[in-house]
Formats: structure tokens, C-alpha cells, sequence
């Protein structure tokens, strides 16, 4: 399978949903600046796991559950957004374009990601032919997939070592800044998808792996990666003093620990009932160049 090309045609359908739902109003550049950030590219790796995760277990109609995979990419975005502010990474470049707040200034793009996060979940607390307690637990998952215990606490921790070297855990910041939201949405598809336990399990495992697995090909490309292809700055993690896995480890040993992380996720889903884009989807991940 040429699992490149796949992703790019699902990227392609995810954009037009996102589209789809983007939110319109007044005050016109609020809503100007979330489309902005929403459409200005990317893998669409999290709304795409809600959907391959739910077709693993079984589900073979996505079209109930779109919103909710949509809304993961503007919880995913609102995280961009903050992230590239002056206060926290300071990226003049996000995909190649003019980050959000060097376009629109830093309070419209702080009320911009704040904006498309409450509707993430808006969009989702509103869906209709979706049992009341799934959604819940829907709701439940990604609120602490991207929260406190979760993105929000490891981008906290990963500040706190830039910062003031006063957090030192490489593992906890990967694990809570990037994987816990990526188990998430694993797990949001279990849920969807009517999972067994053991499925459900299998999905979550899987994501906490690839997780990982990305944030560490991530800190590699920071060292290594194409300039071009990555549409921003390389060497930045090296020179903010970030915490990196080739910063502790080199990078031969953070290939390889990657690789066992892909490993173990791809055993996690071997007998799912359709693993095959999932198992692909693990390998890409590692062998990405943006």
C-alpha cells in the first residue's frame, strides 16, 4: 500500500470537512484568524486516528462521527496557535506561512485559540444520533487527552525546563505534551466504533506508542530535518534548551527507541478486525521528513 498517498487523500476529504464547519461571525477577524490557522495545512494525524481507530474495531460509516473528528484538529490547532506565541515558543513560521499572531497580533490569536477550543467541543456536545453517555465519555477522554493531565500539563513541564531547568523528566513533558492527546483520539475511535474492553485497550496502547514515537521523530528533525519541507526554523529545541530525546540520548539511540515504540503499538492492534492502515500509519510515522 502506498501509505503516503492515502494519508494525502484522506488530508484532502478531512479538509473539506473542516470546511465544512469552520464557524462564521462577528467580531470578522476572530473568525478570520481561526480559519487562518485551521486551514493553513498539515497531516491531519488526530481526526484521522478518531476515524481509522473506529474502522479497526469495525465501523464502516464515518459519516456519524465527523464532527468529532473535526474538532480534535481545532483542539489541535488552538494548541499551534498558543504554542508559536511570544510567551511560549516564539515561532515566526508555522507550515512554511506567518504564524497566527504575526498575522493577526497576539490577542486575536490567543482569543482565536481559545475560540476554536470551546467550540471543539461545542460541535461535539451537539451531535445528535450519538447515545448521551458515548458523547460523554467522548468529551471526558479529550478533555483530559488535552488538558491538565495531559498536552496542557506536559507544555507546562516543558516550559518549566526552558525556562528555569527546574523539570527535568524528558518522559512525563513527551508522554503528556504529545502522545496523551494522540492516545486520545485512538480511544475516542474505540469508543465510537462500539470496541470490546480488550479493543479499546489495544487502541489506547497503540496511540501512547505512536505517541511517543512521533514526538521523538519530531526532536530528530529538529536536529536534522529539511528547512523547506518542514516550512520552519530547525535547531530552535537545541538553542531554547529544550528537553529532546537526541539531546539525552543521540541520535542513533532515539531512532531506535522510536522504532521499538512503533513496534510495540503495532503489536498492540494485530488482531483488531482491520488493522492494516493503522500498521502503516505506525511505520509512516517514523519515517516522515515533515
Amino acid at each position: 500500500m502506498d501509505i503516503k498517498g492515502y494519508l494525502k487523500e484522506r488530508a484532502k476529504e478531512i479538509d473539506r470537512e473542516i470546511q465544512k464547519r469552520l464557524p462564521k461571525g462577528i467580531p470578522e477577524k476572530l473568525f478570520e484568524a481561526m480559519a487562518y490557522s485551521v486551514m493553513a495545512g498539515g497531516k491531519r494525524l488526530r481526526p484521522l486516528l478518531v476515524l481509522e481507530s473506529a474502522k479497526a474495531v469495525g465501523m464502516e460509516d464515518w459519516d456519524s462521527i465527523m464532527d468529532i473528528a473535526v474538532a480534535t484538529e481545532f483542539i489541535h490547532t488552538y494548541s499551534l496557535i498558543h504554542d508559536d506565541l511570544p510567551a511560549m515558543d516564539d515561532d515566526d513560521l508555522r507550515r512554511g506561512k506567518p504564524t497566527c499572531h504575526k498575522v493577526y497580533g497576539e490577542a486575536i490569536a490567543i482569543l482565536s485559540g481559545d475560540g476554536l477550543q470551546s467550540y471543539a467541543f461545542e460541535l461535539i456536545s451537539g451531535i445528535k444520533g450519538i447515545e448521551p453517555e458515548k458523547l460523554l465519555k467522548v468529551i471526558n477522554l479529550l478533555a483530559h487527552g488535552t488538558g491538565i493531565y495531559g498536552m496542557v500539563g506536559g507544555q507546562a513541564a516543558d516550559i518549566l525546563h526552558e525556562k528555569e531547568n527546574s523539570f527535568n523528566d524528558i518522559q512525563f513533558i513527551h508522554t503528556h505534551k504529545t502522545a496523551k492527546f494522540i492516545q486520545a483520539c485512538c480511544e475516542i475511535g474505540a469508543v465510537l466504533g462500539n470496541a470490546t474492553q480488550e479493543e479499546r485497550q489495544a487502541l489506547s496502547n497503540y496511540g501512547l506508542y505512536i505517541g511517543l514515537a512521533f514526538q521523538i521523530q519530531d526532536d530528530i528533525l529538529d536536529e536534522i530535518g529539511d528547512e523547506k519541507k518542514l516550512g520552519k526554523k530547525t535547531h530552535k529545541d537545541r538553542e531554547k534548551n529544550k528537553l529532546t530525546y537526541p539531546q539525552i540520548y543521540g541520535l542513533e539511540k532515539s531512532r531506535q527507541m522510536a522504532q521499538e515504540y512503533i513496534e510495540r503499538a503495532v503489536s498492540q492492534i494485530k488482531d483488531l478486525k482491520d488493522p492494516e492502515i493503522l500498521t502503516q500509519l505506525a511505520k509512516y510515522i517514523i519515517n516522515r521528513e515533515v
